[in-house]
Parts: C-alpha cells; sequence; structure tokens
C-alpha cells in the first residue's frame, strides 16, 4: 500500500512538473494578428497618462494598443531586442521593445520616421511603455 502511495506522489510531481515547464517556455502570442483595443497618436497617449495615471492605467494597461508616432530614437539591447521611443511630449515619449528585432519592418526604422507600431501597454515609467511590438501598416 505504501509503495503505491509512493508511485502515485511521484507521478503526480512528476507531471506537476512536466505542466510547470511547459507553461515556463511557451512562446509568446504574438500581437500581430489581435485587434488593438485602442488607436491613438503617442501624443495622445503620453498627454492622457500625465493627467490621470491610474485612469490611464485602467484603461490601457495589459491591453494591445495601436499607436502612431515619429521615431526619435531607438537602440537595440545586448540581447539583439530593437527598442524605440516615439515622441510624445516635452518630457515623456512611448518606449517600444519589439519582439524580435529580426523583424524586416522594424529594422529599417530611422530617425524621424512616421510609424504606426501595435503592443501591450505595461504603463508609464519616464515614458509610456510598450512591449511586444510589432510594425503595423
Amino acid at each position: 500500500m505504501k509503495k503505491k502511495i509512493i508511485i502515485i506522489t511521484l507521478i503526480l510531481i512528476a507531471g506537476g512538473l512536466a505542466g510547470g515547464a511547459y507553461l515556463f517556455n511557451k512562446p509568446r502570442q504574438s500581437v500581430m494578428d489581435i485587434e488593438p483595443a485602442y488607436r491613438l497618436s503617442a501624443s495622445t497617449l503620453v498627454s492622457e497618462f500625465e493627467q490621470d495615471e491610474a485612469k490611464s492605467n485602467e484603461k490601457y494597461l495589459g491591453k494591445v494598443i495601436e499607436v502612431t508616432g515619429i521615431v526619435d530614437a531607438s537602440n537595440i539591447d545586448e540581447k539583439g531586442i530593437l527598442s524605440i521611443t516615439l515622441r510624445g511630449g516635452d518630457l515623456a515619449g512611448v518606449g517600444c521593445q519589439f519582439e524580435n528585432s529580426k523583424n524586416s519592418k522594424s529594422n529599417k526604422l530611422t530617425t524621424g520616421q512616421s510609424v504606426i507600431v501595435k503592443g501591450i501597454c505595461t504603463g508609464i515609467l519616464i515614458d509610456v511603455v510598450l512591449v511586444d511590438c510589432v510594425i503595423n501598416g
């Protein structure tokens, strides 16, 4: 009887570990095919967050949004992840971290270029932050 309980317990533990490993390594779903909840300009998005951060968090946080703006800066980090900043206001902009810098459209971005970016809003730090971004259009 004790052997059966030990075997069943080991099987359950192994199953739990396998399920956890799957969820941990599960690839993220691309925002490419997701319809954005909101479409707006970078300046409008920044302005809304500057006026009422709590209300804007409630409205945008965790949602896929589409932002139109002018590329102010771009950077590729040590992992090869592309990040750009869209002009938004005097002090803040919209920081966009791309899901894959190998995306041919995102690699061709230049400062001053008008662009439409779709990504998941994670709130505001210094800039409003979008992650898992793709170039839309």
